[in-house]
């Protein structure tokens, strides 16, 4: 894994996942990325805030805040996940709770359904939890998976995290309540 700067993003960051794949922010130009991969209704129904059918418009609006983000925010918090040639094909970030919950963060990403599989998503997971610990300084991490969703279980459970409960009526989208299975991994010493 590549190391990163605790400042915003003045230099180019890059996680190496294996095999070429790796992870670096968004930026101008992943629209096309976007509206390929969440055309693909299956993708879209296994992402909470996605909407489907998924605009050029949508893409537009969530490119532009990721790169205003990472000029601006004191961490880069939002990735793409890249093939070898630079190619979009996942995305992975953390999203930091403020406050009083200041050591928590909630991870979330997503494969395209071609790269389902090859254990990119676990890889981005834990690549991601090091950097909420070692850079961000958190000392929780959060992700929640549909009920529904074995797969998204198993990345979890593979990345360390331990399933804590299941939430009802957790997430909303498209109007109707979801269930949520509630993960976690805790920073303790075993953790660095």
């Amino acid at each position: 894994m590549s190391p990163i700067p605790n400042t915003p993003m003045h230099t180019p960051i890059r996680i190496d996942l294996h095999d070429g794949f790796y992870l670096s922010p968004v930026q101008d130009g992943d629209q096309s990325a976007y509206l390929k991969h969440f055309a693909d209704k299956d993708t879209a129904d296994r992402l909470l805030k996605i909407p489907y059918p998924y605009t050029k418009e949508d893409a537009e609006k969530w490119v532009r805040y990721c790169v205003d983000s990472a000029q601006t925010a004191p961490h880069v918090t939002t990735f793409a996940l890249r093939r070898a040639d630079g190619f979009l094909i996942g995305g992975a970030g953390l999203v930091l709770n403020t406050g009083t919950s200041a050591h928590r963060g909630e991870i979330g990403y997503w494969v395209s359904k071609n790269y389902r599989g090859r254990g990119l998503a676990t890889a981005a997971v834990k690549a991601l939890s090091h950097y909420g610990f070692e850079d961000l300084g958190l000392r929780r991490l959060e992700a929640t998976a549909f009920p529904h969703n074995a797969a998204s279980h198993r990345v979890l459970e593979r990345a360390g995290f331990t399933r804590e409960g299941e939430l009802k009526g957790y997430h909303c989208k498209n109007g109707v309540l979801i269930d949520a299975c509630m993960y976690a991994l805790v920073k303790t010493s075993a953790h660095g």
